[in-house]
């Protein structure tokens, strides 16, 4: 009886740790990285947001907003930018994480400025 005991008490220390080291590898990936390629909708430089549609699976279109992060880096055509540089319209790449149900984004990368695809097409 006493073993049956000592190995019901070790099978439950045993799934309490699985459990919680799955629920410490949950929490870490929220705050893994993501990325999500969308259309500029609007940018506000003094706000430090910005909003992208991004057309998922359907055919709908989603918009969604982000923060910019003071530290972040925005690439343009593979040239250093900032957030001004963003125009509705523009392909952007975004790489964020999540933070207290806010996305804050960390990293843009402007395929082609929105500019550029109107005057090309001329």
């Amino acid at each position: 009886m006493k073993k049956l005991l000592v190995l019901a008490l070790a099978a439950v220390c045993v799934f309490g740790l699985a459990s919680h080291s799955m629920a410490a590898g949950k929490a870490a990936s929220k705050n893994a990285s993501h990325r999500m390629l969308g259309e500029v909708v609007s940018v506000d430089a003094a706000g430090h947001s910005f909003t992208i549609k991004e057309t998922v699976k359907g055919g709908e279109a989603k918009e969604v907003t982000f923060n910019f992060d003071e530290k972040g880096k925005v690439m343009v055509a593979g040239k250093p930018g900032k957030l001004d540089d963003l125009k509705a319209g523009d392909s952007v790449t975004v790489r964020y994480t999540e933070k207290d149900g806010n996305k804050i984004a960390e990293e843009l990368h402007v395929a082609k400025p929105a500019a550029a695809k109107t005057s090309a097409s001329k």
